[in-house]
């Protein structure tokens, strides 16, 4: 609420290859407060999905998309993880369905109390905690820990938490994530999730260049450029 009404929101995609981040799309948000009659109220959800878009028809090859819980999630109402109930793949947010209608790779966060419905039956279980290095930007590496939680069956969608103690699970250093890729996924995914952390770090840093935090415009089209 904070963002909303006393700054400007905006919507980014952030490119990363070979450790170096850059901007490639913002939009504005734009409140229902502050729209004139010629705009057109969007969700921060299809502002981003309209991004995914413009960058696959400008041509961007795309290795992977990385996003938040607020992308990854987005569905109507709250699961608990043990629901048993008809749907088993579930309620697939805007986002990612739009990440599929391209057959892009992708891992995002969800909540951590994120649930899948599950046909009468089926149950929820966690695999044991795997030790893994994560390496840094930087080279340099630490120990993370790792486990898949399994809806049921085995699905092409699925899930991971990653944390740096298994014990204590530290809010900010424990994300539950969802994902497509396939194969071996211990070693690879927490460092590949970690990439979106590396964005965030250079969207601060782009952010304070711009003068972002400074502008003095209230047209949203200035604020864009």
């Amino acid at each position: 609420m904070g963002k909303v009404d006393n700054g400007i929101v905006s919507v980014n995609a952030y490119g990363v290859y070979a450790n170096i981040t850059f901007p490639l799309i913002v939009k504005i948000f734009k409140p229902k407060g502050t729209l004139k009659e010629s705009d057109k109220y969007k969700t921060k959800i299809e502002l981003a999905s309209e991004i995914i878009t413009e960058l696959m028809e400008s041509g961007f090859n795309i290795e992977l998309v990385l996003a938040d819980s607020l992308y990854g999630e987005q569905r109507v109402g709250q699961l608990c993880r043990l629901e048993a109930t008809a749907n088993p793949e579930g309620e697939s947010s805007q986002f990612i369905r739009k990440v599929a209608e391209y057959k892009l790779s992708y891992v995002v966060s969800i909540r951590s109390n994120h649930g899948v419905w599950l046909p009468a039956g089926q149950s929820v279980r966690a695999n044991k905690w795997c030790k893994f290095e994560r390496t840094f930007s930087n080279q340099k590496s630490e120990t993370r820990y790792i486990r898949e939680i399994i809806y049921g069956k085995k699905r092409a969608i699925t899930y991971w938490e990653i944390t740096t103690d298994p014990e204590t699970m530290p809010e900010n250093s424990t994300s539950f994530v969802m994902t497509n890729l396939q194969g071996n996924l211990k070693k690879i995914l927490g460092d590949l999730y970690g990439l979106r952390t590396w964005v965030e770090y250079g969207f601060r840093q782009c952010k304070q260049e711009l003068g972002w935090t400074d502008y003095r415009f209230t047209n949203f089209q200035h604020i864009e450029r």
